[in-house]
């Protein structure tokens, strides 16, 4: 598996067997023993071929186990009173999880609710809007921009699910490390990210462009008055991890102050468009800045290069383009990881590519970094 919490998508995935299914979630516990309920669970659906069953369901390209979890979280969600909420402590607003073992409550509950299960995993996707993510995408960003740092920024997320990271300028960044502290974005934000850098020397972080415009392009945007919709990106989050459901929440309310412009279509095919459109909301100078984290390995190899392509057309019209992805190894089309990385190595790449005068430069690798921003390391090479 390319990466710790789920394969790289090359393609449909409509041959993956029930054993391949139950690989997965075996594979999954193994590589995150810092979660303990959700490798419990794991550790049970790979040994229960009754409670894989349902992640066959699946659309192309999400038959991974985060779907399956995410699928349970929403029902424990909805109805508190299943046998497993007992254990989602902060999902269910209950005391601290019991000592024990969840998986005969989760397997009671699964298969007690299989139908509902399944219809949740047909017609979802996972949607992480994980917003700590800012920790790694505000450092991005300054050096995607260090060399037109005094142009606003047309903004653009592909896959951005409620578009909370559209909004990364009006939180409060933090990177801790032994070398100093670094501070970004807005000091008194209710929403605050923190993220240990790892880098082998730490400089002072250039701070965040004017953002002028913000749109984000999913296929199922969810708007931030959408009670149903939001409920499934609380789903998306892992109860193992504190602090992540009151940072969510504390977004969404900041959000309801700021919205972004949404947009319902393909990640690939309306990109053009939604990229025109931030430039049409913002200054005609205005850079474009398109980003994304952990949404193009959802996106079939032989189709990332036409992002590419987009940005090169948007980018003839001499503005300064860039293209910042947060992304498992190997997704990035066209830039070559440097000595330090293999295509093997469970990890997340920063990268970025960038047009200036209407002709790309050299691409670059910025860094790694813990998906969900808990660290970040800009040392490669």
């Amino acid at each position: 598996m390319n990466g710790r919490f789920g394969s790289d998508h090359d393609g449909p995935d409509e041959g993956l067997e029930l054993s391949d299914v139950q690989t997965m979630f075996a594979e999954f516990a193994t590589n995150l023993p810092e979660l303990p309920l959700y490798a419990a669970i794991c550790r049970g659906v790979a040994a229960d071929p009754e409670a894989a069953a349902p992640l066959l369901a699946a659309s192309a390209g999400q038959r991974r186990p985060v779907l399956w979890l995410a699928a349970l979280h929403d029902l424990v969600l909805r109805d508190p009173a299943v046998a497993a909420a007992r254990w989602y402590a902060g999902a269910a607003a209950r005391d601290p999880a019991p000592p024990g073992d969840p998986w005969p409550d989760v397997r009671c509950t699964v298969l007690e609710h299989r139908d509902t299960l399944t219809e949740t995993i047909a017609t979802h996707s996972t949607q992480t809007n994980e917003v700590n993510r800012a920790v790694y995408l505000a450092a991005a960003f300054g050096a995607a921009c260090a060399d037109v740092a005094e142009q606003t920024v047309a903004l653009v997320e592909m896959g951005a699910s409620a578009g909370l990271l559209l909004l990364l300028d009006h939180y409060r960044i933090e990177r801790r490390s032994s070398h100093g502290n670094s501070l970004v974005g807005a000091p008194h934000s209710p929403v605050v990210c923190v993220g240990e850098d790892r880098s082998d020397t730490v400089s002072p972080a250039a701070p965040l462009p004017i953002v002028a415009s913000r749109v984000g392009l999913d296929l199922h945007p969810v708007a931030i008055d959408d009670v149903v919709g939001l409920r499934w990106l609380e789903a998306c989050l892992w109860p193992d991890v504190p602090g992540r459901l009151e940072r969510f929440r504390s977004a969404v309310e900041l959000a309801r102050e700021h919205p972004p412009t949404l947009v319902r279509g393909d990640m690939v095919d309306d990109l053009a468009a939604v990229v025109a459109l931030a430039q049409q909301n913002a200054r005609p100078s205005s850079q474009v800045v398109v980003f994304s984290s952990w949404a193009l390995t959802y996106v079939a190899r032989e189709r990332r290069q036409r992002v590419a392509e987009v940005l090169d057309r948007a980018a003839a019209r001499g503005v300064p383009v860039s293209w910042v992805t947060a992304e498992p190894m190997g997704c990035m089309p066209g830039v070559t990881l440097p000595p330090s990385l293999t295509a093997h190595d469970a990890t997340t790449v920063l990268a970025v590519r960038r047009w200036r005068d209407g002709s790309e430069t050299e691409p670059r690798v910025l860094g790694t970094c813990h998906p969900h921003g808990e660290w970040i390391d800009l040392t490669v090479g």
